[in-house]
């Protein structure tokens, strides 16, 4: 029955567990930073890994060996709008299912796969936990979920407005991306800068339920995500056009960041605000752009 006592109940019940939420995300963040200097300063003190040994020799895909690639079962495979996770499934490293993945062996995974600070990859396991749903794992589809991974114009989907199913990259935008590439053979940063501006006024343009414009927070996780395939890539243009397109791992292939205890958080910060702050949606188009009139659909 609705009376003053259960309104007032309730309130104190849900502000005692948001203040108990807020403790428990001030602890990990507190710990995180901790946590993530001291990988800095690690790398900063020992040799980078060596080439051909940046995945552990314990791990898969140590020296460009990869487990066998299957492309997923669309009827029965789970995929989500991420090519790092993807990537590990189809190549079996996660479960080639895609479904009930844990926490721990999703940050484990891409961990080693990419060369990240384990403080790194737990940072970017996190964000799943708000589908967690009491569970403890997740089903890649779950990700889908619009501002959790999935955002708005991305380089490799359409927005979800235009196309639910996000397990499934697009090969036509991927190679409008790369094409990009100003010397042909790799992106640099400022060829991601320029291409995040053309996406964004484009989706905000045909998009009537375009997600990013007032959230900084969305922009700056879609800026997060091109650091760290610039990081991991190196901007390599065919490399990323196998990773992107098939979502699987090139023969041979090993992550271009080599630090000895792996990628931090401050490191990708650092690069994903020079990204972020350089966008520009009223950028002068560059000329293939400005042939194009930039007027296709995302």
């Amino acid at each position: 029955m609705v009376n003053v006592f259960t309104t007032t109940v309730g309130t104190f019940r849900r502000l005692f567990h948001l203040l108990k939420a807020l403790n428990s995300l001030l602890f990990f963040v507190i710990w995180l930073t901790i946590r993530d200097l001291y990988y800095v300063i690690a790398n900063l003190s020992l040799p980078r890994r060596k080439v051909e040994s940046v995945v552990l020799s314990d791990q898969p895909g140590h020296g460009g060996v990869w487990p066998q690639f299957q492309a997923p079962i669309q009827a029965t495979d789970s995929r989500s709008p991420c090519p790092a996770l993807n990537a590990l499934a189809n190549h079996d490293i996660l479960p080639r299912s895609g479904k009930h993945i844990s926490y721990k062996q999703m940050s484990h995974t891409i961990q080693h796969a990419y060369n990240l600070a384990p403080s790194l990859a737990d940072q970017l396991t996190a964000s799943a936990y708000q589908l967690d749903q009491g569970r403890s794992w997740i089903d890649l589809q779950d990700l889908s979920a619009l501002n959790v991974i999935q955002h708005d114009a991305s380089f490799t989907r359409p927005d979800i407005a235009f196309c639910p199913d996000q397990g499934v990259p697009h090969p036509d935008l991927v190679d409008r991306f790369l094409s990009h590439a100003s010397n042909g053979k790799s992106l640099s940063l400022d060829d991601i800068v320029y291409f995040s501006g053309v996406r964004r006024a484009e989706c905000k343009r045909t998009n009537g339920q375009y997600s990013m414009t007032w959230s900084f927070l969305h922009q700056f996780f879609g800026s997060g995500n091109n650091a760290l395939m610039y990081s991991i890539f190196g901007g390599d243009v065919e490399d990323l056009r196998v990773w992107l397109s098939e979502e699987r791992f090139p023969d041979q292939w090993e992550p271009r960041n080599r630090e000895a205890r792996g990628h931090t958080i401050m490191q990708a910060v650092s690069k994903t605000l020079i990204i972020e702050l350089n966008i520009n949606e009223k950028q002068k188009l560059r000329s293939e752009n400005t042939a194009l009139n930039e007027t296709r659909e995302p």
